[in-house]
């Protein structure tokens, strides 16, 4: 073959390969906190996804510390009570309170970095909410501050425990149950000696069992809820390196605790709290690295829940997020990887979950860019189908990173998404709110430059409007654990789904726990109603659609159900009711 041939053809191979292969950068957390950055192949067109400028309300930067970055995303939360949501950002040794238009509100100098995003809640019930951040690392000074809504710090606050870092985000919970809301931090004294601080208001320990003493660094932001259903609460939390702990009010351990295992680690996963069957007593859901790294569901006594742990083939960070997304009565549970091949091949990324272990119609989500930030989910586009939102490890070369936005119904990134925020969103996520009052949804999400002292690092809070009208009732899941408060903790309500008591107060079944049979009594006639029943695995058992009439009780035998927990949905085609059966 002609030479000059030979060399088009090897010159169009270049041009071509070139135009199917475009390079970014993955970054990685390694335990020690410190991050890691590499060039990694690109699938063709990641360069040029959708940056949303035209929707963007704003972008706020400021200079970043160069050795250390923010992860878990920014805070939306009404401070005012004006009914416009504010956004909290910690940059470096600054607290800034910004508006929707990217305006700083106020800002407020601490000593210490801030890293974690700040804890919102009306601890005393006075309707005036109160504002609570943790700073250090091991190279600066640490404090906990507790603050009112304008930045002021109350009596007796700012603590100081010998400088150390207080490492993790400060919890809001009822854990003394006095009816005040008391603060649960984490503080870091070296790599072998370690605290939980349990703290009213005033400042000062909620009794004389704490702070408790760990041989190791506490892991992660502490999650709260009574675990073992003796009418107190109970605080989880993990060393880095032994094991998982779960304390009652007085800092006693609970019978099977702590969990330990050789092979598993803890950093940053800070796990949920929920009842996954039905028995009163709470599942903790969370993920964990080291030699067996994996997903996780223990049992309140510290044993793992049937079809757990499900074993990884890498370390993940990634907290979880548990919901009932589709209203059957049982819960999903939602949990991300940080899988990224070399080559730009999809792996699987996001995982669903029902409560034996097994995956969700339409999941994994297969996708190239791993995420271990936050998992959110709401109906971000109102076609009244739920959406999965995160981050991603990756960067393009041009240093934009990636918020992703997949349906639920596996039909794949939804319309105008990825976002494009300038910088690395790893280990962060996105918020969801109406921060500019105009009725639309918005989405607020942090990110950062990594030079590595090579230049100016820069840390970024964007919002974007996504053109479709605020409806809170349609956020599952937002941020950092769920809520302002951090305590990882989803409420009988959030698992029944009864979002109208109302209609819900309208009926009652009976007997419940039965044998076989299910009475159904209303107060009012439903003409059009639709029953049907859910086990615990989500699978649709039965189904009817009947007239319910007033003060007559309609009765079924379902002596041939298996025993166990039951899921009963009444429904006109718009507002349900959900209630928990148990079957003898």
């Amino acid at each position: 073959m002609n030479k000059h041939i030979l060399l088009g053809l090897s010159l169009m191979a270049s041009i071509s390969l070139t135009a199917q292969n475009e390079t970014g950068k993955k970054a990685t957390l390694s335990e020690d906190g410190t991050i890691t950055v590499e060039n990694v192949t690109l699938p063709a067109g990641s360069n040029s996804s959708n940056r949303q400028v035209e929707d963007r309300l704003f972008k706020f930067g400021r200079p970043a510390n160069p050795f250390i970055k923010n992860s878990r995303g920014v805070t939306v939360a009404d401070i005012n009570d004006d009914g416009i949501d504010e956004i909290l950002y910690g940059i470096d040794t600054e607290l800034f309170v910004l508006d929707g238009a990217g305006d700083i509100l106020w800002q407020k100098t601490v000593e210490g970095p801030i890293l974690l995003p700040p804890t919102v809640g009306d601890l005393d019930d006075d309707g005036v909410v109160e504002i609570a951040v943790n700073t250090g690392y091991p190279t600066t000074v640490g404090r906990i501050y507790l603050m009112d809504n304008v930045g002021n710090d109350l009596p007796g606050w700012p603590l100081n425990f010998g400088d150390n870092w207080m490492i993790n985000a400060p919890v809001f919970a009822d854990v003394d149950s006095d009816g005040t809301l008391d603060i649960i931090s984490c503080e870091r004294e070296s790599g072998t000696i370690g605290f939980v601080h349990a703290i009213k208001k005033d400042g000062t320990p909620i009794n004389s069992n704490w702070p408790v003493q760990f041989d190791a660094t506490p892991a992660f932001t502490p999650s709260v809820g009574d675990i073992d259903n003796d009418g107190d609460q109970d605080i989880v939390i993990a060393t880095s390196s032994t094991g998982l702990y779960a304390y009652d009010v007085d800092g006693n351990l609970l019978p099977g605790f702590p969990f330990t295992s050789p092979d598993r680690r803890y950093s940053y996963q800070s796990p949920i709290l929920v009842d996954l069957d039905g028995d009163e007593t709470l599942e903790i859901v969370g993920s964990n690295h080291g030699d067996a790294p994996g997903f996780y569901v223990l049992k309140s006594d510290a044993t793992y829940y049937p079809g757990w742990p499900i074993a990884l083939g890498g370390w993940t960070y990634s907290p979880a997020t548990v919901v009932d997304f589709d209203d059957d009565g049982s819960y999903d549970i939602f949990m991300a990887d940080r899988n990224t091949s070399g080559d730009g091949t999809p792996l699987p990324t996001i995982y669903g979950l029902n409560p034996d272990g097994v995956n969700l119609d339409n999941f994994p989500i297969e996708k190239y860019g791993g995420n271990e930030g936050v998992l959110s989910i709401a109906d971000i586009n109102n076609d009244d189908v739920y959406d999965i939102i995160f981050s991603s490890t990756l960067t393009d070369m041009e240093g934009d990173g990636y918020i992703h936005a997949y349906s639920l119904d596996g039909s794949g990134e939804i319309d105008g998404f990825p976002l494009r925020p300038r910088g690395f969103t790893f280990l962060n996520g996105a918020v969801l709110g109406d921060v500019d009052n105009d009725g639309m949804l918005d989405l607020t999400a942090n990110s950062y430059t990594q030079t590595f002292g090579t230049g100016i690092d820069s840390t970024y809070v964007t919002s974007y409007n996504l053109n479709v009208p605020f409806n809170e009732d349609k956020i599952l899941s937002n941020g950092y654990k769920g809520s302002n408060t951090r305590d990882g903790l989803v409420s009988d309500e959030e698992v029944l789904s009864v979002q109208d008591n109302i209609f819900s107060n309208q009926f009652t079944i009976s007997p419940n726990p039965s044998s076989g049979i299910l009475q159904i009594n209303s107060s009012g006639t439903l003409k059009e109603a639709q029953i049907s029943i859910v086990g615990m695995d989500g699978k649709l058992i039965f189904s009817e659609e009947t007239e319910i009439i007033s003060n007559v009780k309609k009765q079924y035998d379902f002596k041939s159900f298996s025993s166990g927990i039951y899921f009963v949905t009444i429904s006109n085609g718009g507002k349900k009711a959900i209630f928990k059966w148990i079957k003898k």
